[in-house]
């Protein structure tokens, strides 16, 4: 590897072994180095008030060297660690601007949570969809057809027809009503 001087701390990338991030973050702070391991918190889908808890990176993890106080050799020996990203012969630096910019969208425990707005639909609401092949046109909420799948009615051409839809390309019809005086 070519040396350069690491002698401020600077941000590198770390390959984890399959589903050890934490551990090797654990490992690796409790030899003084500073992790940061960003996590996203998934709502469940059949439990909506639990969250499942993934690495936004599967299988990175960033750690900070400075080369006056830390030692690569330890980097690469800790326990959940496969090896140090490297392009070529030079470290995978990672710009300061960018683990800022990550750390501004999690929280003090490095938790992105992110917002899923469920839509629930009712047997017979009026849609309209958004997007893709059927899009603008009315259908009627039929059943939700697996986790991110509507079963919706359409009318093409004088007919009725069955369709499967993605529940993010559907909205519900917006219902003007008029009035006389």
């Amino acid at each position: 590897m070519t040396t350069k001087d690491y002698s401020k701390p600077q941000w590198f990338l770390i390959y984890t072994k399959p589903r050890q991030e934490e551990r090797a973050k654990e490992n690796l702070e409790n030899q003084g180095f500073e992790t940061f391991l960003p996590i996203i918190a998934f709502e469940k889908i059949k439990q909506p008030k639990l969250y499942s808890l993934k690495p936004m990176f599967p299988r990175y993890l960033f750690t900070q060297y400075n080369g006056e106080k830390n030692n690569w050799v330890h980097v690469k020996s800790t326990r959940g660690v496969s090896h140090v990203i490297t392009f070529g012969d030079k470290l995978t630096e990672v710009p300061n601007s960018v683990i800022d910019y990550l750390k501004s969208k999690v929280d003090d425990n490095d938790v992105l949570k992110l917002q899923t707005t469920r839509k629930t639909f009712q047997k017979g609401d009026e849609l309209v969809i958004k997007q893709g092949v059927f899009q603008g046109k009315d259908a009627t909420f039929l059943s939700m057809n697996g986790k991110e799948r509507v079963r919706v009615l359409l009318s093409l051409m004088n007919r009725i027809m069955i369709a499967d839809v993605s529940e993010q390309n559907l909205e519900r019809k917006a219902i003007v009503e008029t009035f006389s005086l």
